[in-house]
């Protein structure tokens, strides 16, 4: 189209127009998703309006039908009755809001950014690098111990870096990328429901002595919800410029993962910035030894971060791809 038609077919659009046409592609899930991504990033939204700050009543709540007394049949039923209960009555709510907000991409803007959590994370790694830049180890423990489950008191300076891009890889990937992949999969039910489980986890972790039984239904659960989510993000590192290396490992490790979704993504994490992985860890007092993942170099200052901006970058890469090919059967359609 000559430059003159361009500049004829602006003057003769409104105002109104362009609002209509904004909104019109705004309703595509995609874009939905990449605007709540900013919003995320732009608001202030303090912790304690997160799901999150549900993990201390989840765990009292478990700690009401968990009982040492119960027989194990009983806490069984309590494993899965109790989830079922917390998501049934999530998704009750979202339906009251429905009723009260009858447009799906305004709902999703409400609640996504809430959902989405990159900021949290971020903050810690950015608090534990300033604490051991000044030497101060004791801070810096104390700061990463909130995100393990692991006994975080006799790492090393290198010991918590390594802690850190694991708790930074898996929390990146769990609590946002995953809640992303979901909400394109089926709409804002789908990122609650992923949240949701991932926060039932951690509060009954099975990690935990105490909720190694009680546990292991929401753990199963969880591992079910993130197998699409690690293929999409498989998917997406194969443009990694580190492929090469990504594939070498993961090929030499697969047999050693101890969880296929977790130990798949440290993998490809560790690969990429060539940073090794995984290794000997307490556990309740517990020393577990875990096979080594990733790459040959141990852990440094910069590494965390290095694996946090390779999360958000497949994150931005992956929703991008969904963009483009919504805009090619679009356009498709027109013609």
């Amino acid at each position: 189209m000559p430059v003159e038609q361009y500049l004829e077919v602006a003057q003769n659009t409104s105002f109104k127009d362009v609002l209509v046409t904004f909104f019109t592609i705004l309703q595509y899930p995609a874009i939905t998703l990449f605007t709540a991504m900013l919003l995320e990033i732009v608001l202030p939204i303090g912790n304690n309006l997160r799901l999150q700050a549900l993990t201390p009543f989840f765990r009292k709540l478990a700690r009401k039908v968990n009982r040492s007394e119960n027989s194990a049949a009983q806490n069984l039923f309590s494993s899965v009755f109790l989830p079922f209960l917390l998501i049934s009555i999530a998704l009750f709510i979202l339906l009251l809001l429905r009723f009260c907000i009858d447009h799906e991409t305004i709902l999703s803007l409400l609640i996504l950014p809430f959902l989405l959590e990159s900021k949290p994370i971020l903050k810690t790694a950015l608090a534990i690098k300033t604490a051991l830049a000044n030497e101060d180890k004791t801070k810096a423990k104390a700061l990463l111990q909130p995100h393990m489950q692991r006994d975080c008191s006799k790492l090393s300076a290198m010991g918590i870096n390594k802690a850190l891009c694991e708790a930074v890889g898996m929390s990146m990937f769990i609590n946002w990328f995953a809640v992303m992949v979901w909400y394109l999969l089926l709409g804002i039910e789908g990122a609650v429901l992923m949240q949701l489980v991932a926060v039932m986890n951690k509060a009954f972790s099975i990690k935990q002595k105490e909720y190694q039984l009680f546990g292991s239904f929401i753990y199963k659960f969880e591992q079910a919800l993130l197998l699409p989510c690690t293929i999409v993000f498989f998917m997406v590192s194969l443009f990694s410029v580190s492929v090469v290396r990504i594939l070498k490992n993961i090929k030499t490790h697969f047999k050693t993962y101890s969880s296929l979704t977790s130990g798949l993504i440290l993998d490809i994490l560790g690969s990429y910035a060539n940073v090794s992985l995984g290794g000997p860890r307490y556990y309740s007092g517990n020393l577990i030894r875990l096979s080594k993942i990733g790459g040959q170099n141990e852990p440094e200052d910069k590494s965390p971060l290095k694996i946090y901006n390779k999360v958000r970058f497949t994150g931005i890469l992956f929703v991008c791809i969904c963009v483009l090919i919504k805009t090619y059967l679009y356009a498709a359609n027109i013609h």
